[in-house]
């Protein structure tokens, strides 16, 4: 039990330290690439209040705070499925970064869909899933060096339950991209 509790406690401080550093500093960056693509949306709205184009203290801790956010979520979820994962460092941070980015782009393109009509669709999807990837890949390899899992083999079982999760987020990016150039 106290090895579970220091498990999530690293992956829960790792992952806020990485997505307030890399993921809010990425978001801050991108979003400003994002207007500079297409001036003409100057003034508008986008789905979380912001209005594109205002380099603001509150809109850049909004997405900093977002990113450390964002960061405690991807630690605790390593930390909790790693035990699923294959036994290797380098194929865990694979499949994780793969999972955790298809996830978030799934879900960032259906909680901000009305935003992809106003920003470029394509340039849009590419910065999200560069950020969160980018985000992503330091989590399972500081976890890991300040908290090593046990040595463990995963079966079949834990194998099947990582492919039916990969899919499963591949489908929920899948149909996430077709809605962002449905809109």
């Amino acid at each position: 039990m106290r090895w579970w509790l220091r498990s999530l406690m690293f992956g829960a401080a790792v992952g806020f330290v990485v997505g307030l550093a890399l993921g809010g500093t990425l978001g801050r960056v991108f979003m400003r690439l994002l207007f500079l693509a297409r001036e003409d949306t100057l003034g508008f709205q986008t789905a979380m209040g912001a209005t594109i184009g205002d380099f603001t203290s509150g809109g850049t801790a909004a997405i900093y705070a977002f990113g450390a956010l964002a960061g405690v979520a991807l630690g605790v979820a390593y930390s909790v499925g790693r035990t699923l994962l294959p036994s290797g460092t380098r194929l865990r941070t694979i499949i994780f970064t793969l999972a955790a980015t298809a996830f978030m782009l799934g879900q960032i393109t259906r909680a901000n869909r009305e935003d992809f009509s106003l920003l470029p669709v394509t340039v849009s999807l590419l910065l999200v899933v560069v950020s969160v990837a980018l985000t992503a890949a330091p989590v399972p390899l500081l976890i890991e060096r300040l908290a090593p899992d046990r040595e463990r083999r995963p079966g079949l079982l834990a194998q099947g339950v990582v492919a039916l999760g990969m899919t499963g987020f591949a489908g929920f990016a899948v149909t996430g991209i077709v809605m962002a150039y449905t809109v």
